[in-house]
């Protein structure tokens, strides 16, 4: 086997192995990660609770599968603001550790009530505010990056049983040959055509 036609083989089937685990998304692939961001959400949960209902969970993760990261950190963002009460206030204060508690549910009861909020409180629900984002990004970064090295692995697995397989029917490829090929097709398949070209570009050049 050329070692240019191995590079672009290696290619084709990491391509083709990312996209078997794309469609696997309504299997527990699909869930990869979600669970590491809810327990980074800690108790900012509760306020989703209080927004979104018993089902929250449900309605996350049907967002999660999607991989909409932008509208899922606006869901998650929206959830926070308007389901965080002077009655849960306590816990996520405690959970965010930058946030006065008593301030925070102050300010909350203010808003909640309809009475004018004075500078401070809009100042404290400020903080609260970019807090509650940042964890947000947080858990939704180790999520996705959970979410990636799963696919990751199970692109490997495809990967290479697809090249033994294939290796299996074709007389002119060894089994070991097969193997490296589905061995390096994943971290090879987003670099491969470039690869292949500067090789095709340095044989030239040498036969020159």
């Amino acid at each position: 086997m050329e070692l240019t036609n191995a590079i672009l083989a290696t290619g084709a089937l990491g391509t083709a192995a990312f996209g078997v685990v794309e469609a696997l998304k309504f299997t527990p692939l699909g869930n990869a990660g979600f669970g590491v961001a809810m327990r980074q959400l800690g108790s900012l949960v509760e306020a989703l609770h209080v927004a979104y209902g018993d089902e929250y969970r449900d309605l996350l993760r049907g967002q999660y599968r999607a991989e909409d990261r932008e509208l899922l950190a606006r869901t998650l963002r929206q959830g926070v603001r308007v389901g965080t009460t002077d009655a849960n206030a306590g816990s996520i204060t405690r959970f965010l550790g930058s946030i006065d508690q008593t301030k925070l549910a102050a300010a909350i009861h203010a808003a909640e009530t309809g009475a004018d909020l004075s500078s401070e409180q809009r100042n404290v629900i400020g903080r609260f505010e970019l807090a509650a984002d940042a964890r947000i990004d947080a858990a939704l970064t180790l999520a996705r990056a959970r979410y990636v090295d799963s696919a990751r692995v199970a692109a490997s697995v495809v990967a290479l049983t697809l090249a033994l397989i294939v290796g299996a029917n074709m007389p002119d490829v060894t089994m070991v040959q097969a193997f490296i090929v589905g061995l390096a097709a994943v971290p090879l398949a987003p670099i491969a055509k470039d690869v292949a070209s500067g090789i095709q570009a340095a044989a030239k050049a040498l036969r020159k």
